[in-house]
């Protein structure tokens, strides 16, 4: 696919969002804290999950659905199954993963549908003590379910060196 499409679908996709995403007057501030502190605390939920190569515990918090939850590296996971067994495949190896994070936005698309968009540093900890950096930008759609909030869908990838 080439740039210029890339370019206009996260484009497209950024609009649609932004013009989803409720007056800000019509969600009372209390509640739109109540949403961040929440979306806040299960991610770092799973940060730690991923950090402990937790692979199950990790995927806890994604939806079951087969309308692909996850795109990983430019890889379409049509299942959270298969997104949950290639996470699995690519801890091997690994000791350990941390995470810096340069920047971090959440977007309340309504009270139950939050946007998370942030960007980092990935360094994973090699089996043989090598360590190992890399950019990385994510996108995490939520939805609350039962009371809960669970990934609809997520999106790595790392930028492009330049």
């Amino acid at each position: 696919m080439s740039r210029i499409m890339i370019a206009i679908l996260v484009l497209a996709s950024v609009s649609v969002v932004w013009a989803l995403q409720d007056n800000p007057k019509t969600t009372p501030d209390e509640q739109q804290q109540a949403i961040e502190k929440a979306i806040i605390s299960v991610q770092g939920d799973m940060q730690k999950a991923a950090g402990n190569l937790d692979a199950e515990l990790l995927f806890s918090y994604v939806l079951d659905t087969n309308k692909g939850p996850i795109i990983e590296g430019g890889r379409l996971l049509l299942t959270r199954q298969e997104a949950l067994d290639s996470t699995k495949r690519g801890f091997q190896g690994i000791k350990h993963i941390a995470y810096a994070y340069n920047q971090k936005y959440i977007s309340m698309i309504s009270p139950t549908t939050t946007l998370w968009v942030a960007d980092g540093n990935a360094t994973a900890t090699l089996e043989d003590g090598r360590e190992i950096t890399t950019p990385f930008a994510e996108t995490i759609i939520f939805v609350l379910r039962d009371g809960q909030w669970k990934v609809l869908h997520a999106h790595r990838s790392t930028p492009a060196q330049r």
